[in-house]
């Protein structure tokens, strides 16, 4: 089965399972709100989603509702927990699974939105989205009603489709404008179309290595550099001392921690 069939799968159960309580209850429960649980952990997949939910009906003190699909992908439905509850849930889930799992996992929350009974597109968006994050042990946030963007606009020039599409929807979730490019000729071309705020590049870029791209566009506006961080796997000295000549702002290596990542771009943007 396709990543996309079981995502699509997972959406459909999901949505199910909430029109199912919707239906079942009372006028006076059919407000209550619904936080969601994603989880995928490739390994000891069926022995971790049990323990996750003990955890979770110990916190509750009541049954959890839990969707399973083929891709050891679980999705957790909190009915009657609250948004700010939910991010705490998930904290301590994401506690349990560093226990838990002997190698990486992805974890997602999300809410049902208001009238889910009547929004399956929702629920799609949630389980694509969901499909979409590289196994890491983060916690990604999904709200129904993302903005497409802010004022403030991020140039991301990265080869990496995985880590690009990662990076592209957690910048969205903050509010940014994310202009996206695969290569240096393409980050060029959109920097001179669009002039961002911020450009966080990598250096192993294809048309265009990371240090042309930085050298072009230090030369297309002399003050762009200061608003430039280097993200990339490079950890050579001489590497990251040629970006400073060159006048990045900031370079960061990888593994690294997307709220790191964040937080270095909203100081550059105060």
């Amino acid at each position: 089965m396709s990543k996309r069939l079981e995502a699509k799968r997972l959406n459909e159960v999901m949505y199910e399972k909430v029109v199912e309580r919707f239906w079942r209850s009372d006028e006076s429960a059919r407000g209550e709100p619904c936080g969601i649980l994603l989880v995928r952990c490739p390994q000891s997949f069926e022995e971790t989603t049990r323990e996750i939910r003990t955890r979770l009906e110990a916190e509750l003190e009541r049954s959890v509702e839990a969707v399973t699909v083929a891709n050891r992908e679980a999705a957790f439905l909190l009915f009657g927990v609250a948004w700010s509850r939910t991010h705490y849930l998930a904290l301590r889930v994401k506690q349990e699974l560093m226990r838990l799992v002997p190698g990486e996992f992805a974890i997602m929350i999300a809410d049902a939105g208001e009238h889910a009974e009547r929004n399956p597109r929702a629920f799609e968006k949630m389980a694509d989205l969901f499909a979409q994050l590289p196994e890491a042990p983060e916690i990604v946030i999904f709200q129904e009603h993302v903005q497409p963007g802010g004022t403030q606009s991020v140039l991301l020039v990265d080869g990496d489709e995985e880590m690009r599409r990662y990076l592209e929807l957690r910048f969205r979730l903050k509010g940014y404008r994310v202009l996206a490019a695969e290569n240096g000729p393409q980050g060029l071309d959109l920097f001179r179309k669009m002039k961002p705020d911020v450009v966080v590049t990598d250096l192993n870029l294809t048309g265009m290595d990371g240090f042309h791209l930085l050298t072009r566009l230090h030369r297309e506006d002399p003050n762009a550099s200061s608003k430039i961080v280097v993200f990339t796997d490079n950890r050579v000295e001489e590497s990251i001392n040629k970006c400073f000549e060159l006048g990045v702002a900031d370079y960061i290596t990888r593994p690294f921690s997307p709220v790191e990542l964040e937080e270095r771009i909203e100081r550059l943007l105060q």
